[in-house]
């Protein structure tokens, strides 16, 4: 199994932003390109981010609140994708749609997006940001190849070198100055960047020889992802990812990421689910 940085396959900006100008050819019907990479199947993160951005295409006057996104198979990278999305149910509030996506009639990956309008408190709480976190002035370059903007932590690279032990959890700052900043965009960047950090966290307390001795060599898959937002954020600003692997056993891992505004909002949160497994299992 590969450790640290070799899990990311390398994206071009260009190419992430060309995947999300999706065309609709037919009312709740769009046809869309894959992000074609070392991988040969269709990411996770993309589905995540063409999710975010069909939904708000089919309900303009709504935005996303959260994702559950399922992956039962892989879609194949080099050939263009079909999006279907079905309105459930649109209210004054709140509207739910059903997004699947497929190719020559196979399906390959659905989810359940609920979008919604602002509204005023009621009540106003979150889980708050501890004061010992670095801050990303105070943090060196991660390169994460699958992130073609700014991403930094604490140690950069060493952070998840293969021949270093830690514990579980990661914080990551991230931000990309090179886009349009508006709210819609942002909030499909953000789903798209927060699905890779799953496997590099859960890897995090094994070296490369104890990762050899399980077996050398693994795969990891992502297997379904949630993703909530709670507040307006610009992914022009700097984000917070609070990363940690919860579980790992029985081929499963399970990560959740809380995502912080530098000024300390809860913005987003996440949980995943995936695959870990030594190769050929």
């Amino acid at each position: 199994m590969a450790s640290g940085i070799d899990l990311w396959p390398g994206i071009d900006l260009a190419d992430l932003m060309e995947s999300l100008d999706v065309a609709e050819h037919a009312p709740g019907r769009f046809r869309a390109r894959n992000i074609v990479s070392r991988i040969p199947s269709t990411l996770g993160s993309q589905v995540l981010a063409q999710t975010v951005a069909v939904a708000e295409r089919t309900v303009p006057d709504m935005a996303v609140q959260s994702v559950q996104g399922v992956f039962p198979r892989g879609g194949i990278a080099a050939e263009p994708v079909g999006i279907d999305v079905e309105v459930v149910q649109s209210g004054r509030a709140l509207a739910t749609v059903a997004v699947t996506f497929q190719q020559e009639g196979r399906e390959h990956s659905r989810a359940l997006v609920m979008l919604t309008r602002d509204e005023p408190d009621f009540l106003r709480h979150h889980r708050p940001l501890p004061d010992d976190v670095p801050g990303p002035d105070d943090c060196d370059e991660l390169p994460v190849a699958m992130l073609p903007w700014e991403v930094r932590t604490a140690g950069g690279a060493d952070a998840l070198a293969p021949g270093l032990a830690g514990p579980p959890v990661l914080d990551v700052w991230m931000r990309c100055t090179k886009v349009p900043d508006t709210p819609s965009l942002s909030r499909s960047l953000l789903a798209y960047g927060t699905e890779g950090f799953l496997g590099p966290v859960a890897l995090r307390p094994y070296t490369a020889d104890a990762v050899g001795g399980l077996g050398g060599k693994g795969t990891s898959v992502m297997l379904s992802q949630n993703v909530t937002f709670h507040e307006p954020f610009s992914i022009h600003e700097w984000l917070l990812l609070r990363c940690e692997s919860v579980y790992a056993g029985r081929s499963r891992m399970h990560g959740r990421i809380h995502v912080y505004g530098q000024d300390g909002r809860l913005v987003a949160s996440v949980s995943a689910d995936g695959l870990m497994r030594v190769a050929g299992a």
